[in-house]
């Protein structure tokens, strides 16, 4: 065999395996694109059950998230707000909608989290006893700020209204109590 047969088969060769893994991997990428998506799956039944669609005032980077849970509170047949509990594959876990059916005004917040603003001279440790006796957990907390971050009670879409009824008896250790506001900045123009 000459020099230039060896280097034909050769490319030959080359290029009927690249034909070959192309073909593999587009058949691949076709069977994953044709496969439904789990999560979409879990949206569509929680839409199904009876759970509302996001509507659309709400920002995208917040209706790209799974509806787990919907709601009224403080119940479905005197209603002051609807709720949506999200999750997201990518950023923050767990998302909590808040639509006020008042004013129609949106707020979002941590749905597993809320806010302690300590006192002035308590430290973070002395919230210990608190979350022993509630069964909750210290997440994360911040001296310079004289902030704690703390768990909620359950997973239901009231858990962070009933975590911050729960805490009200050692009012003492604390200013303000509030839930974990997700803010968004401005957008300028032409962003």
């Amino acid at each position: 065999m000459k020099k230039m047969d060896r280097v034909l088969v050769y490319f030959g060769g080359f290029i009927l395996g690249m034909l070959l893994v192309s073909v593999i991997m587009s058949r691949r990428a076709a069977k994953e694109e044709a496969q439904v998506d789990p999560w979409l799956e879990h949206n569509q039944k929680m839409v199904d059950a009876g759970a509302e669609s996001l509507p659309v005032e709400v920002p995208d980077s917040i209706r790209a998230g799974l509806v787990i849970d919907f709601g009224f509170l403080p119940n479905a047949e005197a209603p002051k707000e609807k709720v949506w509990s999200l999750t997201f594959e990518k950023s923050y876990p767990y998302v909590r909608v808040v639509q006020n059916l008042e004013s129609g005004e949106f707020t979002y917040m941590a749905a597993d989290q809320v806010v302690l603003e300590l006192a002035e001279d308590v430290d973070a440790t002395a919230v210990k006893p608190m979350l022993d006796k509630l069964g909750l957990r210290l997440r994360m907390f911040s001296r310079k700020e004289n902030r704690v971050i703390i768990g909620v009670l359950h997973t239901g879409i009231s858990a962070v209204p009933d975590t911050m009824v729960a805490v009200q008896p050692w009012a003492h250790l604390f200013k303000v109590v509030e839930p974990d506001f997700i803010r968004f900045k401005a957008r300028q123009p032409g962003e």
